[in-house]
């Protein structure tokens, strides 16, 4: 299981209008966070055990939900124009 690395964003207008494409790279967004995670990580699960919640099952929820985002694909048409949105 790996969480998203890519997303593909193209927005087109209807008439002839412009085309945008954008190609943006998440894996240097989970780069930035990284060390933010390591440092809050044990934090945010001492607090959960103290209020009675499972960490580790938390976590382990949460990574599956985002590991389950690549392949997404999401349509929106509107009267202007679409966006596509694509999770690799």
């Amino acid at each position: 299981m790996m969480p998203p690395l890519m997303v593909r964003l193209h927005v087109e207008r209807f008439g002839g209008g412009r085309r945008f494409r954008l190609w943006l790279p998440l894996f240097l967004f989970w780069l930035l966070i990284l060390p933010f995670a390591v440092v809050t990580l044990p934090v945010v699960a001492l607090v959960l055990a103290f209020l009675g919640y499972r960490p580790l099952r938390l976590f382990a929820a949460y990574w599956s939900l985002l590991c389950a985002i690549p392949g997404s694909h999401v349509e929106v048409n509107g009267r202007r124009g679409f966006v596509f949105l694509h999770v690799y």
